[in-house]
């Protein structure tokens, strides 16, 4: 008689299936562990700015020698002072090295030469630097930078009656240069910096009228947005809205202004 063969060992269909079903269960796992510990490594990146060549000292750094590339969260503070990769169009192609960059290093502020923006800047004969508080709750970050333009906004109560306000938002001045923040021209670096004023720029009569709005302020602080290059060929320098100069000339129940119009 033929000897069966002895199959014992061989694990039976139910067996199979829930093998199978608990290594697919245990990839799945995996993959959820793996995305989750990238994500929480990745927490907070910034995009800095890499070079893909060197560049000597005192050369222009053309746009074909930069590429982003993302510092996860748990490693800024190495990288403290790494220029952002949002900045590489205005503040640093065509900026001039400061010393010898070696390729596949990140860029830093201290590697390039100060931008004319952030100079020390002598004032001409009519004009005035000015301190004006902002809301450090809308703060821009490292999206700007000493020499940036911006639009300054105000809230103002537009209401002809006192005892019912109506709260507005307007446009006071717009393309205005930026010339240091919270008194300083420190580039910002990746992880941004707290200020609540910033110094502009303004013609003399322009300076006391800035004072006398910021009275009519809600908050007493103005709100920044980023702008773009002035707009328009020759720009020229910023005017106070003209919406905002009736605010001072004729405030809220048709009395005479708090202080006579500044002279032209």
């Amino acid at each position: 008689m033929a000897k069966s063969k002895d199959t014992s060992w061989v694990p039976s269909g139910g067996v199979l299936v829930v093998a199978l079903v608990c290594a697919v269960i245990a990839a799945i796992l995996v993959n959820i562990y793996i995305g989750y510990a990238k994500s929480a490594y990745e927490l907070g990146a910034k995009s800095v700015l890499q070079l893909t060549d060197n560049v000597p000292l005192g050369t222009p750094v053309p746009a074909t020698h930069l590429k982003p590339v993302k510092i996860p969260g748990v490693l800024l503070d190495a990288f403290e002072g790494a220029i952002a990769a949002s900045d590489k169009d205005t503040l640093v192609i065509g900026k001039k090295a400061l010393r010898d960059l070696r390729k596949n290093q990140i860029l830093f502020y201290a590697d390039l030469i100060e931008n004319e923006a952030a100079k020390p800047y002598v004032l001409k004969p009519g004009q005035q630097m000015i301190t004006i508080p902002i809301d450090s709750s809308a703060s821009l970050g490292q999206q700007l930078q000493p020499g940036g333009y911006v639009t300054i906004y105000g809230d103002f109560d537009l209401s002809p009656d006192v005892k019912k306000p109506d709260i507005q938002q307007e446009i006071v001045m717009k393309n205005v240069q930026v010339r240091s923040l919270g008194g300083s021209t420190e580039p910002v670096g990746p992880r941004g910096r707290s200020y609540d004023n910033v110094q502009i720029i303004l013609r003399e009569s322009q300076v006391r009228q800035m004072m006398q709005i910021k009275t009519l302020l809600r908050s007493r602080r103005f709100t920044l947005a980023m702008a773009g290059t002035p707009e328009g060929t020759g720009a020229g320098e910023p005017d106070i809205s003209k919406k905002i100069l009736d605010l001072i000339e004729k405030p809220r129940g048709g009395a005479a202004p708090a202080m006579p119009p500044p002279p032209p």
